[in-house]
């Protein structure tokens, strides 16, 4: 869970993924979908790694895992925690899909890598080729869900709305056009961001909305100082969300 565009993980938005993962329950979430339905299956491909949301517990779970992704910063975080946890199960590989020469594993999975999954059907028909038993795709349920309280933002910001963005259903719609016919489990799992104080809030959000200019910091500000709820040691953005976990078997 991961990459999204080439070049859209930088070094900040890789640390503030990683330091809000400690805290979230997706990868327990989502490999409890994954290891009961993957049986035997003793190799994964995760495409789209990042910094190892489902690539560590699927190698403390006696997996064999290869992990791809193109930010050399996410590739970073997850050889540190590799080298952390004393791992030799995880090898990873520092490209975007279609750059490096893969070979096939018992199963591939790709989480949340919207270029790849949304309107694909080369990546599909790849993915589904390189696995030998199982494929395992995870990707946004509920086209009208906010993101990082954009429904506010984007009015008070930009003077428009938020608009609706495609979900699972393009992914699934693709697969069924190529003539699988997968299984669909939607799951849902907190993802609070914490941060340290205010001035790195408004930072976060202008990194993530693209703004570049100060013009809008004393809005930001003002409306995170109201939305965030303060914690121990700073502040934390909460956020609850909803996937789905389409998964077939070849």
């Amino acid at each position: 869970m991961g990459t999204e565009r080439k070049g859209f993980w930088n070094r900040l938005k890789a640390e503030w993924y990683s330091r809000g993962l400690e805290s979230s329950n997706v990868s327990r979430t989502v490999i409890s979908v994954i290891l009961p339905r993957a049986g035997n299956a003793k190799t994964f491909l995760d495409v789209g790694s990042g910094c190892g949301t489902l690539a560590i517990p699927l190698a403390r779970a006696g997996k064999k895992v290869t992990a791809l992704d193109p930010s050399p910063h996410m590739i970073g975080i997850l050889e540190g925690l590799i080298k952390k946890d004393g791992l030799r199960n995880i090898k990873t590989i520092n490209a975007a899909w279609g750059e490096a020469a893969l070979k096939p594993h018992d199963v591939v999975i790709c989480s949340n890598v919207p270029e790849l999954l949304k309107d694909n059907q080369g990546f599909l028909k790849g993915a589904d080729a390189l696995a030998r038993k199982m494929v395992f795709l995870i990707a946004g349920a509920d086209p009208h869900a906010d993101k990082f309280y954009y429904k506010e933002l984007f009015p008070l910001i930009y003077n428009k709305p938020f608009l609706p963005r495609s979900d699972y259903l393009k992914t699934y719609t693709n697969l069924h056009s190529l003539g699988i016919f997968a299984n669909v489990e939607i799951i849902e799992y907190d993802f609070d961001q914490p941060l340290n104080d205010i001035a790195e809030a408004v930072e976060f959000w202008k990194e993530h909305m693209g703004i570049v200019t100060g013009e809008h910091d004393e809005k930001l500000r003002a409306f995170l100082a109201k939305k965030l709820k303060k914690v121990h040691g700073g502040l934390r953005a909460e956020f609850h969300k909803k996937s789905a976990v389409i998964w077939w078997r070849k």
